[in-house]
């Protein structure tokens, strides 16, 4: 199971969602941790790699859960829609 991180910007971005979407994110992850370097339970649980570094996890039609990589950990960055995400990861290649 590897260690994942509530950033800063994940926890203001919760406050301002519905709980039960707030519910769904909390479980996602939990799950990416128990999950995480197994690859057919990636799929079950529909954890994407986005970049080098980055993964994505859906928790609801529309919104996302963003992870950052750092090699001994994962680093829960933040919840976002598809459109929003797309930006960031526009920004992310420059």
């Amino acid at each position: 199971m590897i260690e994942v991180l509530l950033s800063e910007r994940i926890r203001k971005t919760a406050t301002k969602l519905p709980p039960d979407l707030r519910e769904k994110a909390s479980q996602a992850i939990t799950q990416v941790a128990q999950a995480f370097g197994d690859p057919h339970q990636h799929r079950g649980l529909g954890l994407r790699k986005l970049a080098k570094r980055s993964y994505e996890i859906r928790v609801h039609l529309q919104w996302r859960v963003v992870f950052i990589h750092d090699d001994t950990s994962l680093i829960a960055y933040d919840i976002m829609n598809h459109d929003e995400l797309a930006l960031w990861l526009r920004g992310q290649r420059k």
